[in-house]
């Protein structure tokens, strides 16, 4: 697609991003060249793993620019947060029509629209959407409507964790109905009914968890992340302390487990067992 799109317009993908795009909601500090421009890069924060310590060579260079070619601030985003939400009243179309605008935000499977993750009630709809480059791991969320919105933005390997809970404490202070603490109870599951849900899901093309059993509890452990413990509430079900991520396991005609469904905000995504 990305290709495409430089076939039609015969510009290098970074310029026409930045004349269509950037610079007409006033991302100005946001630019699609890589590597990252000399003059941007003493700006720039440093990229770290897991152990807190600096991503070797530095910030990776991505050949998908298109999927993870942006780099951006903050603020940023929260221009671009605000251009959707004043598109989507007619105020200010700078890129997208009022039009195009509802079109992206209309929700499919999965809860997603065009490149966005849709929450909410049918009365106030948000729009979300997270990001994760080596060392680097990011999200934001914004109601459709009344000008609400966050954007949280880390420099480590894990970061997406303290995103959720800066978000959920965000959600908390401003009363959004969206984005709670929950409380539960945890039951205790047999070590060997444990056992069955140990291996490898996979989540996406080339994506994949990996679930352990450590002593009489399930780890689940992300790529390029830290194993944390997952939390039965059920014999089939579990949740994370550390991110608002529940865990559903299946099992196939033969009563083997054959893949588990994840919930986030409102979104399911199913992962086959390997």
């Amino acid at each position: 697609m990305q290709q495409l799109v430089l076939d039609v317009a015969k510009e290098p993908f970074p310029k026409l991003l930045h004349d269509s795009v950037l610079a007409p909601i006033g991302m100005t500090h946001s630019t699609y060249q890589q590597p990252l421009p000399a003059e941007m890069r003493a700006h720039a924060a440093i990229p770290y793993n897991a152990e807190g310590k600096p991503i070797a060579g530095g910030a990776h260079t991505y050949p998908e620019m298109a999927a993870a070619g942006l780099w951006t601030t903050p603020t940023d985003l929260a221009h671009y947060i605000l251009e959707n939400q004043y598109s989507l009243a007619g105020k200010a179309n700078h890129v997208l029509s009022e039009e195009m605008t509802k079109e992206m935000m209309k929700p499919g499977i999965g809860k997603w629209g065009l490149g966005l993750q849709i929450g909410g009630s049918e009365d106030n709809p948000y729009f979300s959407h997270g990001g994760v480059n080596e060392g680097f791991e990011s999200l934001f969320a914004a109601y459709e409507h009344g000008g609400e919105g966050a954007v949280i933005m880390t420099n480590a390997q894990g970061g997406s964790r303290l995103a959720e809970e800066i978000m959920t404490s965000i959600s908390k202070v401003y009363g959004w109905p969206d984005f709670k603490a929950t409380e539960r109870t945890t039951v205790p599951v047999d070590p060997t009914v444990l056992a069955q849900y140990v291996g490898s899901y996979e989540v996406g093309t080339g994506f994949s968890v990996a679930i352990t059993l450590e002593k009489d509890h399930l780890m689940i452990e992300p790529p390029g992340q830290s194993k944390v413990q997952l939390y039965p509430e059920s014999p089939t079900k579990f949740f994370l302390t550390v991110a608002p991520v529940e865990f559903e396991f299946f099992k196939d005609d033969k009563g083997a487990v054959s893949y588990v469904v994840l919930h986030q905000n409102g979104h399911d995504s199913k992962a086959m067992k390997k």
